[in-house]
């Protein structure tokens, strides 16, 4: 019989990334608002959010995501944004 859980009885994490600030491409406006934005809606609706990750590097967000990773646990609700460029790296 599987266990039954509530909403209320899960956990609920946010990762929420919002990055603006690029090396080698056009800065964007409105990455770090939307994603502050997201984060306190998120916090209203109970959601626990991870610290404002703005304008981080490759190698910064690389850590950021194995370290939320590692915290999800198996009957969590999880919720991850990433405001900013798109780019297709590797296929």
């Amino acid at each position: 019989m599987a266990a039954k859980f509530t909403s209320e009885s899960r956990r609920k994490l946010a990762l929420v990334i919002g990055i603006g600030d690029y090396e080698n491409v056009r800065k964007l406006k409105n990455p770090q608002n939307d994603a502050k934005a997201l984060s306190s809606l998120l916090q209203r609706i109970r959601f626990t959010t991870a610290d404002q990750q703005s304008d981080k590097t490759l190698s910064q967000l690389k850590h950021v995501l194995v370290d939320f990773e590692e915290s999800v646990q198996s009957n969590d609700i999880v919720l991850f944004y990433f405001a900013g460029h798109g780019v297709q790296w590797e296929v």
